[in-house]
């Protein structure tokens, strides 16, 4: 699931250089065009919620990459900017519902595996991104027209979806959530857990949970959407404006997708050691450490104003935003009192919002003083990052089976 994610969006980043000059915008143009993905996102996102209950999360994220593959075959043979704009939010609405259902399914996973491993889905994101981005600049390089390149990219999507569908977790979403709940009350009744602990599925169905006020619910949704928000920014930088950064600092046309290669090399490994590091240091400090290395990231990027620079920038930066989304998707899945997907609904819409604003505003600055102001984009959503490490709670995540999570 993670993977086709991540394939399919970045194969369509290095062509944004030959679809702006194909369709005659200015860079103030294009980040509108940009921004509709947002608007597609905020439109759909919240229905992510009620088709994950209503179909499962594992049926919504396969299908889902299917349908979001048609809007990136769209975006690839627009002739106008209101095609392209209208194709973008089509593949904001599929990704942000996508998305949601991918994260809720891999939760699932986690809260039955006892132990931090979301991050670990998140590098076969990455993966996919680097494999897309990769593929994306060769193709570009090799002029294939983008449309038969974005053909190319749906029908990849199709399989690999279809070839994860049968592995995936069966029945309602709910009853993970159900077994979780029962197993931190019966932890907490028992104080420190050193066996496991044996829940009965049916007692868990009507076990009672209790809910914070709704104040602190509020203010962590609002938290978490912003800390989701800040972790994505760097991510932006590299997908919507670096290619067009490095064009400016004069790299060749195949490497204009090398900034989000980069980064998303960097958040591979990241990702893949972020689970051990998680269940030793705790979500907390990964989570402002984290916020520091992209800010120094984004700095020695913006000092350096280089190709060279620039790439390094990334490399650091992708260290330290390569936990950031999912630890605040898992945040926002364990808030008490909402049902299944409906916090990791909220919280992704909310980071749409600020997205939805971001990409107009940088294009504006873009217009005015050069690209280079994306860097700085990335640089606030350093600090941001390391600001919002108290809306995390301490400890483990609950446990699905009942036993005790690996520290």
């Amino acid at each position: 699931m993670f993977l086709a994610n991540g394939l399919g969006f970045s194969n369509l980043v290095p062509r944004y250089p030959e679809i702006l000059e194909h369709l005659g915008i200015n860079k103030a143009a294009f980040g509108q065009a940009v921004m509709f993905n947002s608007i597609g996102a905020l439109v759909a996102g919240l229905a992510a919620s009620w088709l994950i209950t209503r179909f499962t999360s594992a049926r919504v994220a396969c299908l889902g990459m299917i349908i979001l593959g048609i809007g990136l075959l769209g975006a690839g043979m627009a002739d106008s900017w209101i095609v392209f704009a209208l194709c973008m939010a089509w593949v904001g609405g599929t990704d942000a519902i996508v998305d949601v259902a991918q994260n809720a399914h891999g939760l699932r996973v986690e809260r039955r595996w006892g132990g931090s491993i979301i991050t670990s889905f998140h590098a076969a994101w990455s993966l996919g991104a680097v494999l897309g981005a990769t593929t994306g600049q060769a193709m570009a390089g090799a002029g294939v027209p983008v449309e038969i390149h974005m053909a190319g990219v749906l029908a990849l999507l199709a399989v690999v979806s279809g070839a994860a569908m049968p592995w995936t977790i069966k029945g309602p979403d709910a009853d993970d959530r159900r077994l979780a709940d029962a197993a931190e009350d019966a932890a907490a009744g028992a104080g420190t857990i050193t066996a496991p602990v044996d829940v009965d599925p049916d007692a868990a169905a009507t076990a009672p949970v209790t809910s914070p006020s709704r104040a602190l619910t509020l203010i962590l949704v609002v938290v978490l959407g912003l800390m989701c928000a800040a972790a994505m920014f760097p991510e932006d930088v590299t997908g919507n404006w670096s290619s067009l950064l490095l064009t400016e600092q004069g790299a060749a046309a195949g490497m204009v997708g090398m900034g989000l290669v980069c980064l998303q090399t960097t958040m591979i490994v990241g990702r893949l050691l972020g689970d051990a590091v998680i269940d030793r240091l705790g979500a907390r400090r990964v989570i402002a450490g984290g916020g520091a290395l992209v800010a120094l990231g984004m700095g020695a990027a913006l000092l350096a104003g280089s190709v060279p620079g620039t790439l390094v920038g990334m490399v650091i930066s992708g260290a330290g935003c390569a936990v950031a989304v999912p630890v605040a998707y898992a945040a926002a899945d364990d808030i008490p009192g909402l049902r299944p997907g409906m916090g990791l609904t909220i919280v992704s819409w909310l980071a749409r919002v600020v997205m939805l604003i971001a990409p107009p505003i940088v294009g504006w600055f873009a217009d005015a003083h050069g690209t280079w102001v994306a860097l700085l984009y990335g640089l606030l959503g350093g600090i941001i990052l390391l600001l919002s490490w108290p809306a995390l709670r301490r400890g483990p995540r609950p446990n699905a089976a009942g036993e005790p999570a690996r520290a």
